[in-house]
């Protein structure tokens, strides 16, 4: 549906009102998509929260710390259908 302004206040006070980001994002029907620049060692964690909310997935480089790491979010992303 079209985004009004009182979606637009709605969302407003669930992003102010959130303690936790994944809290924010998963409830979200406004965010379709994440972009992931954190450090390596976390992108696997938050890129799989995302992918498990649902949402897609723009990964900063180096994507993952190991190539296994790697392989488990692609199969992550493959299960939501989101690659």
């Amino acid at each position: 549906h079209d985004v009004t302004a009182e979606d637009r206040r709605d969302n407003i006070k669930v992003f102010s009102g959130s303690n936790a980001y994944h809290d924010l994002v998963a409830s979200s029907d406004l965010v379709d998509a994440l972009y992931i620049p954190l450090p390596t060692r976390l992108k696997k964690e938050w890129t799989n929260r995302a992918l498990r909310s649902n949402k897609h997935v723009l990964v900063e480089k180096p994507v993952a710390p190991s190539a296994n790491d790697y392989r488990e979010m692609i199969q992550e992303a493959k299960l939501v259908n989101r690659y």
